[in-house]
Parts: structure tokens; C-alpha cells; sequence
């Protein structure tokens, strides 16, 4: 799934993971743990100022004002911290990028424009030095997508901690994903020539190319259907890139279209409506401009990282802040991500706080960082919130997680206690430790 992985190497390792999956022992588990006396923010219901939390077999059992510890269960005493549920980051390259620069540690993206069926899942190193760094502060699981072509794969979505990819996965089959049509800047006038055709009608054509795609995939599944009940029909030639549409086109698979300019996602407004699929924007760079079209669709939006300029100078610098504080003000469900770029995965509460400063609630962004993200990739029953039932993923830090000044002093991830340690703090330690003659 790389520049120089080829399909075959990618099913070979789909078959290594099956195997993995058989062998691999279920994850450490370890005694009741308690919470005691730390601020507890469960993100949907009242703030506890000083409650207990009890972990046991890698659940949340009990939250509340006075929790009783079980025998022989291990005590934190957390006065003065506060207990958050661990961050979902909504859009990333984790484990797939290492080094972006050296084209052997990538393995983002299959050849050719059109691979539904390709699976981030099979690519995917558990031990990247990035799960380490990007869980810093707060993230404990991450929704890990393919890059590249028009229909680059199936994402899967993953917890920050793990030996083997089925040890960490949450969702194998999180969600498909198309890289919808950009329009172009318009010339200006010191460009010359004939201006062929209009920015929309450029958009439009290969919007055409995509529906094209997706009838061609309709159609074959409607042949095999057919075939399958009728002798006299011949079913067709098995298609993977076809058969891993159909949860698409069936509506239990979400797709995560990319769009970033006001009439682009106009337009896939409308192409979602025509094909009548569960959709997830990602980027919206100019929703605030269509904010109120994207709620009355129903759309979440993912935001992508906030280390960029605006779509086009004429918006203003802050437009990228401005655009995620408008949109949340509309009522768009949002998620934080932090983007393509693993080494950068420990700023994702920080593009949270940016949106703050500009005017999104400080509820609403931690809701965008925790049960948003939740609820968008079905998985609300496990993750998002401190409450009994739910899998004991979250971490207790000193103050505001969105706040730079804040540490996070324990992790757990399905209720195993993590060891924070991590490259940036063993080169940190490795320099502040240099002799100074």
C-alpha cells in the first residue's frame, strides 16, 4: 500500500494479520484499579469537582462521589488532577508514515486512482515511534486512513497501544474514504490565453467520473444479486474494487469525502443526496460559508489540522479558526484531527484550543475531541465518555488538556496503565544531560 508495495504484498500481509489474529494472546490484563479524588469531566453529564473512578477487566465499573476500592485493588490518589476520556483523533497516517521523507517508511497509498477495496488495516506498524509521541496529551485512539487516488481505501480505526494490529483495532472497516474534486484558484489577470471552460464546470466533469465509477460498481452488484437467485443469468467476473462498495452503497460503511471550497461542497452536497450515502466531510476550509447547509444535511465535519493559511487570501488569516467556531455555532457535529502528519499527532488538543480562542466553546471542542468522533464512526457504545460499561480509555492530567501548560501524569488504554515515555522525551533527556565543555 505504498509507493513500492504492490496489491499482492498487500494481500499477503491481509493473510499474515488473519494469522496474527488466531495466535496473538488477549491483551494484559491487570487488578481494579482506583481513582480516587480527582476532578472527573465525563464529558456528557455534571463535572464531578472530586470523585472516584473504578477500572476493572479493562472497564469503567463505577464512577462517582465516594467509590468503594475492592480488595486488593491499586489506589491512585489523584487530588489535584482531572479525569478526562482519552481523545479520538479523527484523521490520521499512524503507523503508516514513519519518515515522510524516505519513501521506504511510507506505505500511505496504493497505486492507481480508483482502490476501494485497499485497507489501511494491512499496512498499519503497531510499534511506530509515533503511537508513543502522539498520545502525549490525551489521544487514546486514532482513526488511521489511506491517502492518494480518487478512492483510496478503507480506514480503520485503532487504539494508541498495542503489539499487533488486531490487539489495538477497534474497527477494522471504519470507513471508505473519496478524495473529492478541488477547483482551481481563477486566473489572474496577468494570465493569458483562452480560459477553456468555468472552475464548476472542471469540479463537475470529474464528479461525473466519480458517479460513473459508483454505477459501474451498482451495476455489478446487481448482476451478482441477480445471478445468484437466476441460472439463466451469468454472474460476472469477481471485482474486490467493486464488492468493497457494496457497505457503501448499503449505507453501514460512512465515506469520508474530502472537500475544501464553498462550491465544492455544494456540490458534494448534492452528489450525496443523488447517491444516497452515509458521508463524513473532512477539511470544510470554507464551511463557515455553508454552515447552514451542511447542519440541515446532517454532514459531521472532520477539521483538519489548523497549521494552515486560508483557502484563498481574500477569506483572512484567521479564516481557518474563524471557519470551525462558525461551524460549531451552526450545530455541525465536529471532530479535531490531526492530519497526515504522524510527528505532529501530539498537537491535536491544541488545534482544539486555537478554535477556542476564536470563539467555539470550550464544551464543544472537548466534545469534538471525545463522543463526537465517537458517535460519527459507531463506537459510542465503548468510547467517548466516562460512564460505567465503557471501555477504560482516558487519562488524568494537571489542569485544561488544551491548555500547553498541562501534563498528563497517567494514561490507561482498555484499562491498562500507560507508560508514557517516548521519543521526545529521551532525546529531551539525552540533550538536557549533554556535558556543556
Amino acid at each position: 500500500m505504498s509507493g513500492g508495495a504492490t496489491m499482492k504484498t498487500s494481500i499477503v500481509i491481509a493473510a499474515l494479520a488473519a494469522l496474527t489474529a488466531l495466535w496473538t494472546p488477549a491483551a494484559e490484563t491487570t487488578g481494579p484499579v482506583l481513582i480516587r479524588g480527582a476532578r472527573i469531566v465525563p464529558v456528557e453529564g455534571p463535572v464531578l469537582e472530586s470523585g472516584d473512578l473504578l477500572i476493572e477487566n479493562g472497564k469503567i465499573t463505577a464512577v462517582g462521589p465516594s467509590v468503594k476500592a475492592p480488595e486488593g485493588a491499586r489506589v491512585i490518589e489523584a487530588s489535584g488532577l482531572t479525569a478526562y476520556p482519552g481523545f479520538i483523533d479523527a484523521y490520521t497516517q499512524y503507523g503508516l508514515v514513519e519518515i515522510g521523507a524516505i519513501a521506504a517508511t511510507v506505505d500511505s497509498s496504493e497505486m492507481g486512482k480508483e482502490n476501494p477495496e485497499v485497507r489501511a488495516a494491512w499496512a498499519i506498524n503497531p510499534h511506530s515511534v509515533h503511537f508513543r509521541t502522539g498520545r502525549i496529551c490525551g489521544t487514546t485512539a486514532a482513526l488511521v486512513a489511506p491517502a492518494g487516488g480518487t478512492f483510496p481505501g478503507i480506514s480503520a480505526l485503532v487504539k494508541m497501544e498495542g503489539w499487533s494490529f488486531p490487539e489495538m483495532a477497534v474497527k477494522e472497516e471504519a470507513t471508505s474514504l473519496i478524495n473529492f474534486p478541488m477547483s482551481p484558484r481563477p486566473p489572474t489577470a496577468e494570465q493569458v490565453g483562452p480560459k477553456p471552460t468555468t472552475e464548476i464546470d472542471v469540479t463537475s466533469k470529474l464528479v461525473e467520473k466519480i458517479k460513473e465509477y459508483l454505477s459501474e460498481a451498482r451495476h455489478y452488484l446487481a448482476l451478482k444479486k441477480e445471478a445468484a437467485s437466476n441460472p439463466a443469468v451469468k454472474a460476472p467476473d469477481h471485482n474486490p474494487k467493486y464488492e468493497a462498495l457494496a457497505p457503501v452503497f448499503e449505507g453501514t460503511l460512512p465515506v469520508i469525502l474530502s472537500v475544501e471550497k464553498a462550491k465544492d461542497i455544494e456540490l458534494a452536497l448534492k452528489f450525496i443526496k443523488e447517491e444516497k450515502i452515509k458521508a463524513v466531510f473532512r477539511g470544510c476550509a470554507q464551511g463557515y460559508k455553508v454552515a447552514d447547509k451542511i447542519k440541515a444535511a446532517g454532514i459531521p465535519v472532520i477539521v483538519g489540522d489548523l497549521y494552515r493559511d486560508p483557502s484563498e487570501p481574500e477569506d483572512g488569516y484567521d479564516a481557518p479558526f474563524r471557519n470551525v467556531a462558525e461551524l460549531s455555532k451552526a450545530g455541525v457535529t465536529l471532530c479535531f484531527s490531526s492530519g497526515t502528519n504522524p510527528s505532529t499527532g501530539k498537537d491535536l488538543p491544541y488545534h482544539a484550543a486555537r478554535a477556542v480562542a476564536f470563539g467555539m466553546s470550550h464544551e464543544d471542542a472537548v466534545k469534538a475531541l471525545t463522543i463526537n468522533p465517537a458517535r460519527v464512526f459507531g463506537i459510542d457504545d465503548r468510547l467517548g465518555t466516562l460512564a460505567p460499561g465503557k471501555d477504560a480509555d482516558l487519562f488524568l492530567t494537571t489542569g485544561d488538556p488544551l491548555d500547553l501548560r498541562s501534563e498528563v501524569k497517567h494514561m490507561f488504554i482498555s484499562g491498562r496503565e500507560i507508560d508514557l515515555g517516548n521519543w521526545w522525551k529521551d532525546l529531551y533527556d539525552k540533550w538536557k544531560s549533554r556535558p556543556l565543555k
